[in-house]
This record gives structure tokens, sequence and C-alpha cells, in this order.
């Protein structure tokens, strides 16, 4: 995913407009506004440094839902929640704390995803959009043509659980009667806690990210393939601290941004009668990642 090159306040006012439409005041997503206004007053504590990084999701989210929300009545307050809550740091979730606030967000920029790229969701957590009357507790749903498929998304926190999140997401999609998805976001499993990465090449650093998933993670999972799940979509974000030479400190030295880079990478069953499907949505939110 290519990196947006924007000045920190303008990053900071997109912060607080998600925080002003969500109606935060407090909690996870406020502690972000303050903690990059703190950044550029020089204070580099373990939280200040990986603001940026933490609060992206929360920007992403409004920006993607803002305009989308009333179609999926009481997401709002879903929202709101998932972005209230939750520690200020992800590490913090390897050390035994709560992961509902931050597993349940990842759901929904999931499905903000899908619907950008032009993908008909029609359920998001068991809120219908109308469309359809469905009291399914999936991730989300969409449609593709008549067709109705399944998504289940699940965030990882260490490799030793891979499988076992694996095939409980096919269990979920298998009871539902229809075919679907999984995503997994595997983002922890790339990074050590309490680390980011220090490069000057954020390009390759996304070849070196697709690399890892299409070679350390894909053959894993690729065993849960079947004829109810015919695909997955993995994903890994992580925190990175990059030179560029097209922003300069007052003092002319060339500013170290604080990035997040990403990628994506579909596995399939090439023999599956949906695999066109997944290709083509793959393009599609690939589209719309570059857009």
């Amino acid at each position: 995913m290519p990196l947006e090159t924007q000045p920190m306040s303008d990053y900071q006012k997109k912060l607080e407009d998600a925080c002003t439409w969500l109606g935060i005041s407090q909690g996870r997503a406020a502690e972000y506004v303050r903690l990059l206004h703190e950044f550029d007053q020089e204070r580099l504590s373990d939280e200040h440094i990986m603001a940026y990084y933490e609060s992206n999701d929360i920007v992403e989210l409004c920006k993607l839902w803002r305009e989308r929300i009333d179609a999926f009545p009481g997401l709002k307050d879903e929202l709101l929640r998932v972005c209230e809550k939750g520690p200020v740091l992800s590490d913090e979730e390897r050390t035994g704390s709560n992961n509902r606030a931050r597993n349940d967000a990842f759901g929904y920029l999931v499905a903000g995803k899908f619907l950008a790229a032009g993908i008909p969701v029609v359920s998001v957590d068991g809120k219908a959009s109308g469309e359809v009357a469905s009291k399914s507790p999936a991730d989300l749903i969409f449609r593709w043509g008549d067709v109705y498929f399944n998504v289940e998304c699940k965030r990882l926190q260490s490799e030793a659980r891979l499988l076992e999140r694996a095939e409980q997401a096919k269990k979920q999609i298998s009871q539902s009667g229809r075919c679907g998805i999984i995503v997994m976001d595997c983002s922890a499993l790339y990074r050590p806690a309490g680390t980011l990465l220090d490069n000057s090449d954020p390009d390759g650093a996304g070849e070196q990210l697709f690399e890892w998933l299409k070679t350390h993670v894909a053959p894993k999972i690729i065993p849960n393939l079947s004829p109810d799940v015919f695909g997955f979509i993995l994903f890994v974000g992580i925190p990175a601290m990059t030179y560029t030479g097209t922003i300069l400190r007052p003092n002319g030295e060339r500013f170290q941004r604080r990035d997040v880079i990403s990628e994506w990478l579909i596995v399939a069953d090439n023999q599956h009668k949906d695999f066109e499907m997944l290709k083509r949505i793959g393009k599609m939110l690939n589209a719309q990642d570059l857009a």
C-alpha cells in the first residue's frame, strides 16, 4: 500500500475530526490525540512514538464509514466502542489485555474496505443494511450476483494460535450454511513487541511483508481451504520510521516520518467454482487501497 505524505498537523486534524464524529471525549482515541500533540513537543515515550501507528485504524474507520454508517443501524455505536475501548498500545494485548475492541475494529475495517471497493456488503456484525433480514453473527456478509457469502475476520496474537483461529473461522462459516472467506490480521506475528521498522525504502518494505505472508503464513493455512472456505485474505501492517527528502525540518534536516506499511495477500483454491470471484475481489480491494 503506498504511503500518504502529509504534515503531522493534517493527520492530527483527521484524528480529531474522527473523535468529534464518533462523540469520543475519553478513552483510547482521545489518548492518541493527546499523545500526538505531545510528540510535537519532543516527548518521546513508547506511547508517543507509536501513537501515529496505533491511531491509524481510527482515522481509517472514520474515512470509510462516515458516509455509509446510516445504512447499518446501530453500527455507529459499535464504532464508538471499539475506538474508545482497549489498550493504548496493541503490544499490550500480548500480555493478557482484553482484545475484543481491537478485534471487532478489524472486522469493521474490513467491511468498510469491501464497501469502499464497491463490493455490496449487506450485514456487518449482525447489523443488516435492509437488503436482507439477517440475524447472522458473521463478521460481514456480502452479495455477489444473487449469492450471499460470509466473511470471518481474525486477529492473531501468536503463531501458536494460527491454525486454531483458522479452524475456528472455518467452523463458523461451515455452520452458517454459506460459502465464505477468512480474513486474518497477521501483524503481531511479523513484528516483535516494542519494535518498529527503520527503513528508507518503504516500497521495498512492502515487498518484504508480501513475501513473508506468501512464504511464512500462506502454506500453513492452505490445508483449511475447503468447499465452504474457498479463500483467505491475509493482512500485515507494521509501524515504520522512514526518511524522506520531501519534508524538511526548519533547520534543513530531513524529517523522519511516522508511517504505516501494510500488505494484503489472497490465498485461494484455484479449482473452486468461486475462485474467479475472489480474484476479482482482490483486484477491487487493491484498487481501492491505491486510490
